[in-house]
């Protein structure tokens, strides 16, 4: 059976021992859904979906929190994600001396191998060819993207989502330390302060474990000689 808000709702009150609190846990609850849209990249959160690239700049969805990684659909082949950190970036130096440019498209053929993240946007690079006028025999390069949800908001007794659902110590000691908080009860704060940060720390070793083998991940360092 699936956690479920008003549990948790519970055992919070029954933590820090106080039942006046109840109107208060919902304000609570925002904050340490901002927290974990920020801070947590659980197994459970990834989720995939096909997508065209038929504009070189794909709106994500609402519940996006960062990327996961993104593979073409027809070759397998990770997408590297490019420098977002200074704004620019060039291809591999070529040999006639040049470097290629990133924001138009050489071959009409070549496919879009890198992105880039741009506030609530993924830019594919190079940008995408697009015929204009429109071809009706034209097929858009088709990629896999796998991105880390945000958690559905938590608003009725009933509800849950899947960090509730397999993690359910995030939400239980991130509530109790907002709780804490509230009363003032700085070793309190502290000792939920550290059980929400060991939750968090254990359900994103995977993510760290993935980073580190070499899959699914590819990157390219913010610098250029």
């Amino acid at each position: 059976m699936a956690n479920s808000y008003q549990q948790l709702q519970d055992d919070v009150c029954l933590y820090l021992n106080r039942r006046d609190i109840v109107s208060l846990i919902p304000g609570w609850t925002s904050m340490v859904e901002t927290e974990i849209a920020e801070t947590l990249r659980a197994r459970c959160m990834v989720t995939f979906g096909t997508q065209n690239i038929d504009n070189a700049y794909i709106t994500m969805p609402p519940n996006f929190a960062t990327m996961e990684s993104i593979r073409d659909n027809r070759t397998g082949e990770l997408l590297e994600l490019k420098d977002e950190w200074s704004g620019s970036w060039v291809d591999p130096y070529v040999p006639s001396g040049w470097y290629a440019g990133a924001y138009y498209q050489i071959n009409p053929q070549s496919p879009c191998y890198a992105y880039r993240l741009l506030q609530d946007c993924v830019e594919f690079l190079p940008h995408p060819y697009i015929p204009d006028p429109p071809d009706p025999s034209w097929a858009p390069q088709q990629v896999l993207m796998g991105w880390y949800a945000k958690p559905v908001p938590l608003v009725n007794p009933s509800d849950t989502n899947v960090v509730l659902d397999n993690l359910y110590g995030v939400y239980l000691f991130g509530l109790c330390r907002q709780g804490a908080i509230f009363e003032l009860d700085d070793d309190r704060a502290a000792q939920m302060d550290a059980q929400y940060s060991k939750v968090v720390t254990q359900a994103n070793l995977w993510k760290q474990g993935s980073d580190y083998s070499g899959a699914p991940f590819r990157a390219e360092m913010a610098c250029h000689f």
